[in-house]
């Protein structure tokens, strides 16, 4: 066995690692709301673009929700799989290694991903950046692949690597908005690639792949441009950006957060092509969400895609890596292991939001005593009582509520005329006959 088929057993544990934790970490009320959209499948949703809905349909098309064992992976199963994937192509991307100082290039690899706290959480938790990872670990392999082809001005500009560079890129537009941003700092590191037939080539490929979900965009009065670019600014908070780089030491760990920083900016200054792309990445995502701080609360994850530039230049420096580095990250990899024993455990207080859920959709269901439910508020409780009673449940927005998939869906439009529990401002009750008031009061 090469040392580059090293990574299989690896691979194998890494992968049943995440099996046990979607098993048994809790569902979070965002996966359970993205179950949502793999029940109505569309090319859009409200928030987010279709592949996180296609994730969890074909999660529950492999694992029905009906086995109260299995629950979990009906939602999950496609990410873990996916995640196996994507690690192995970012090794894949990363050139030959050399094993230096007695030190596998292998086990550093896995140590180093499994103690990014995020990238690690992707891995079993179903949001929209698992596919979004996935995508963007294509997109840098093949983006390799076709800067180390020969002259692009003299080569044929469809081959099954531009093929494979478009389809990435449409990957990782279905998956999150934001791989515009993947996109643009490759581009902004790289100014021959507007000059580059292939490129824009692979562009055009990506182009009229998105066209489905542009149409469903334009059918619908754009609603995720609208909520993304307008509905999502808040007034300011000085606590928004003084929140920023702690929430991006919880993503990354602050080891990586400082070498992936200090290596961006060194490969911007010094590296080649690909490199400075790599690097441009690091450090505009994290200039760009800081700067959008000012606008409103920024989620900590929103970076998280930078992992990947981070994990391929930080094992590019293995040769450079003392062995404490390596134990370093052994021990932050242990102590992210803990941390998923003990979710898997399920003996966090339910105010973490990290467990207690089940307990409070039992008692949710046995007030409304078999009866479809009409909720008010967040989009989460409906959806997590959808995903634990698979009974049917609505959101009714009040005017103070964001808009939502539900509000899209008009599922309550079918409970008309039927009996209900409805838990709408502050009241519980029970209705033989669902009326237009009780929605609406």
């Amino acid at each position: 066995m090469t040392e580059r088929q090293r990574i299989w057993p690896w691979l194998l544990v890494w992968g049943l690692l995440d099996l046990l934790c979607a098993l048994f970490c809790e569902i979070h009320a965002d996966e359970a709301y993205y179950r949502l959209y793999g029940q109505f499948l569309n090319w859009g949703y409200f928030d987010h673009p279709p592949m996180v809905g296609l994730m969890t349909a074909l999660s529950a098309a492999i694992v029905p929700n009906t086995s109260l064992i299995l629950k979990n992976l009906s939602v999950r199963l496609a990410t873990v799989l996916m995640h196996m994937a994507t690690v192995y192509i970012i090794w894949e991307t990363i050139p030959q290694l050399s094993i230096s100082n007695h030190q596998s290039p292998v086990a550093k690899f896995i140590l180093l991903s499994a103690s990014i706290p995020m990238f690690c959480a992707y891995g079993f938790i179903t949001t929209p950046d698992a596919p979004l990872l996935f995508f963007a670990a294509m997109f840098y392999f093949s983006y390799r692949r076709h800067l180390s082809t020969p002259d692009p001005l003299t080569t044929n500009p469809l081959t099954p690597n531009t093929l494979l560079l478009g389809i990435s890129m449409a990957g990782m537009m279905y998956s999150k908005y934001m791989a515009v941003l993947v996109i643009a700092f490759a581009v902004i590191g790289n100014w021959r690639l507007l000059r580059d037939k292939r490129a824009w080539v692979a562009v055009g490929i990506a182009a009229v792949l998105m066209l489905p979900h542009l149409w469903w965009q334009y059918a619908n009065d754009f609603p995720s441009f609208t909520y993304h670019l307008v509905a999502r600014a808040t007034p300011y908070s000085p606590l928004y950006t003084l929140e920023f780089i702690p929430n991006q030491w919880a993503v990354f760990n602050p080891l990586v957060w400082m070498l992936m920083l200090l290596l961006g900016m060194r490969t911007i200054l010094r590296g080649d092509a690909y490199h400075r792309s790599l690097g441009v990445t690091i450090i505009g995502f994290q200039v760009f969400f800081l700067l959008m701080s000012f606008r409103g609360h920024v989620e900590p994850h929103w970076t998280m895609v930078t992992s990947i530039p981070a994990i391929i230049l930080l094992m590019e420096e293995e040769t450079t890596w003392k062995p404490g580095l390596t134990i370093t990250f052994g021990v932050l990899a242990g102590l992210l292991l803990v941390a998923r024993i003990v979710l898997m455990l399920n003996i966090l207080p339910s105010q973490t939001g990290l467990a207690g859920k089940q307990q409070q959709m039992e008692q949710i269901h046995a007030e409304a005593k078999g009866l479809p439910v009409v909720f008010d508020g967040s989009f989460q409780t409906p959806s997590l009582y959808r995903f634990y009673y698979n009974d049917e449940a609505v959101l009714v927005r009040n005017m103070y509520d964001r808009y939502t998939q539900y509000d899209l869906l008009h599922l309550e439009r079918d409970m008309l005329g039927k009996p209900a529990c409805v838990r709408r401002l502050g009241k519980v009750y029970i209705t033989d006959h669902l009326t237009e008031e009780d929605l609406h009061e």
